[in-house]
């Protein structure tokens, strides 16, 4: 009798509505701060850089207009078809929660994705691309004071002996991105290139993106003497059209700039030590040396911004132009991913770097929680039970 009067007890405790009621109110707040909260306690924590002498290019008067706020993030990689449904679900929510967490906390002007927005791009039928486009609009959605801004990635259209002028002209459609584009936002330029069309081969692809690259950089030269006064100006390929005010640009690309490996590469989201040393493949994990040779020829810029590699790289290029690689925004593909903040004005520029919550984080704050919640669900049985025992003895 006492033994059924003591699960009696625990029945009565395990079916107490009150305590039925905080039980689901403390598993809904562990749930709400690892899928919500923990994004603004992490991302709260970064800044938009203040504007310093340390990238001043005094060769450029000071523009009139205010700073621009571009946030830079790469290598999406949303999952196809074939992706594992719980994978999607997963990281696709991670990534979904970083961007609007950081809409609403830091509110940029313009967002510049570079590249590799799909993992399956390149695979897609028509009607699955445009599910592509359906999913990153819907994850991505942003206000109409944003501008989001997309560069061609390998995995988006793929290598250049996969690509046909179809994929190109679908992904073109969706993001207006062609080969090569000019891109003038406040009295600053941005150049954003398809990599793989820069292969060298020859081809129609890479001939037509030469042939782009250099537009641009004459409209860059017509620019600059126009903006130094040279009114009489002796380049007969300049026209009324392409008197804008002056400014380097800053070049937006899928692949690095040529380099051998990421052993120069530091920070806690650049690559792991054992994958520092491999060696890069040219036109493959990084453009070819001919190719960067000739970007920084043509147009002279003043930061390039880059991917590819979903790992983090600082470095500073043969002629001194700094270049900022930028790791994946997947859990995915890196176990800290992070983006670039990025204050712009027409001669100056500041970046900061802005850490995600990481998931093993979240998945260790899981577990604290199911076990601080189940010692509180065992206390009250264990007096039950101790209670009986004693009276048994």
């Amino acid at each position: 009798m006492r033994l059924l009067y003591t699960w009696r007890r625990l029945i009565m405790i395990t079916l107490n509505w009150p305590r039925v009621l905080k039980l689901f109110f403390l598993l809904s707040l562990l749930l709400c701060y690892n899928e919500f909260l923990v994004y603004y306690f992490v991302l709260i924590q970064c800044s938009w850089p203040s504007i310093s002498i340390e990238h001043l290019d005094a060769d450029v008067a000071e523009g009139s207009g205010k700073p621009l706020k571009a946030l830079f993030m790469a290598d999406t990689h949303l999952l196809g078809p074939q992706g594992h449904w719980f994978d999607k679900l997963r990281r696709e929510w991670q990534m979904t929660r970083a961007f609007q967490t950081a809409m609403t906390i830091h509110s940029p002007e313009a967002v510049f994705v570079l590249g590799d927005l799909f993992d399956d791009g390149q695979w897609s039928s028509d009607e699955e691309f445009k599910r592509y486009i359906n999913r990153f609009y819907s994850m991505f959605h942003h206000s109409s004071t944003t501008a989001l801004h997309a560069v061609i990635g390998n995995h988006d259209v793929g290598f250049h002996y996969m690509i046909t002028q179809h994929k190109l002209d679908r992904f073109q459609k969706a993001f207006q991105s062609p080969l090569v584009k000019m891109l003038r936002i406040r009295e600053n330029i941005f150049v954003m290139i398809n990599s793989m069309a820069f292969e060298g081969d020859r081809c129609i692809m890479c001939d037509t993106a030469k042939r782009e690259l250099e537009k641009i950089s004459i409209s860059l030269q017509c620019a600059q003497e126009y903006t130094t006064d040279l009114k009489d100006m002796q380049n007969k390929k300049c026209s009324a059209k392409e008197y804008f005010k002056y400014t380097k640009p800053i070049l937006l690309q899928h692949f690095p700039m040529f380099r051998q490996s990421d052993e120069n590469c530091s920070g806690p989201d650049s690559a792991p030590p054992e994958e520092k040393l491999k060696s890069f493949r040219p036109k493959l994990d990084a453009l070819s040396k001919e190719a960067s040779d000739m970007l920084l020829r043509e147009l002279h810029p003043r930061l390039v911004i880059s991917a590819h590699t979903h790992n983090f790289c600082y470095r500073t290029l043969q002629d001194g132009t700094p270049e900022w690689t930028v790791p994946s925004f997947s859990w995915r593909n890196n176990i800290k991913p992070s983006f670039l903040l990025v204050t712009i004005t027409n001669n100056n520029y500041a970046v900061s770097k802005c850490y995600m919550p990481r998931e093993w984080t979240v998945i260790w704050t899981y577990i604290l929680g199911v076990v601080c919640i189940l010692i509180w669900l065992v206390l009250p049985y264990r007096r039950v039970w101790t209670s009986y025992t004693r009276k048994q003895h």
